[in-house]
């Protein structure tokens, strides 16, 4: 069986915000961190200047929930990405090469862009259309309160509206209302639909492969 692709997955403020990269995600970072380990083959790093980190994933599939964790880590400072694939092996697919590749991926993106995908096994369409997809997500958590940021967050980790209420010490129709105002189910449904279309198999390509102008 032929090895597996990587993907490097880059990420940092977007333009205009002043807050280190570090001090926007916070504790949020170890936490997300553990909570893809399985999935992270190589854990993340910032840079020197705190302006962007990289991590390394072994499928494409959790690319975009990563991304959606960060995001939540760093709420209420907008975060960009940059998704790219890398082989599996030669000197192309050495994390320094895949981490560097993401992280010029990241620094070339349009100012207004919030989430690169550079897959060439996508159309150009599918693309955009991802890109569009990735920034009405993070508008609807950029909207968010306090407290529907912490309604989502433990319910992700919980699962169930009355464990969210014991968690947050407030009534399940609440938690419910939270939920809703948070848009909640839509937001779940585009990470499925995300998480589908990352998840459709790559196509056999050769390396190294020239990127989209």
């Amino acid at each position: 069986m032929a090895p597996s692709q990587r993907f490097g997955l880059a990420f940092g403020t977007a333009p205009r915000q002043r807050k280190p990269l570090a001090e926007a995600l916070g504790e949020g970072l170890a936490e997300v961190l553990q909570r893809f380990a399985g999935q992270i083959t190589a854990t993340a790093v910032l840079d020197n200047a705190n302006s962007f980190g990289t991590l390394i994933l072994d499928d494409s599939e959790p690319g975009f929930d990563v991304a959606v964790a960060l995001q939540e880590a760093a709420w209420p400072v907008p975060l960009r990405f940059a998704l790219i694939v890398a082989p599996p092996a030669g000197a192309a697919g050495r994390d320094e090469a895949v981490r560097s590749k993401a992280a010029v991926t990241l620094k070339s993106m349009d100012r207004q862009a919030v989430f690169c995908f550079d897959l060439p096994s996508k159309s150009e369409e599918e693309l955009v259309m991802a890109d569009a997809t990735a920034a009405l997500h993070r508008t609807l958590v950029l909207g968010w309160t306090e407290t529907r940021l912490h309604a989502v967050r433990s319910y992700r980790k919980n699962g169930r509206q009355a464990m969210v209420a014991t968690d947050l010490n407030i009534s399940q129709q609440a938690v419910s209302q939270m939920l809703l105002g948070a848009s909640f189910r839509r937001l779940k449904r585009t990470e499925e639909g995300m998480r589908k279309w990352l998840a459709r198999p790559q196509r056999t390509m050769l390396w190294p492969m020239k990127r989209r102008s």
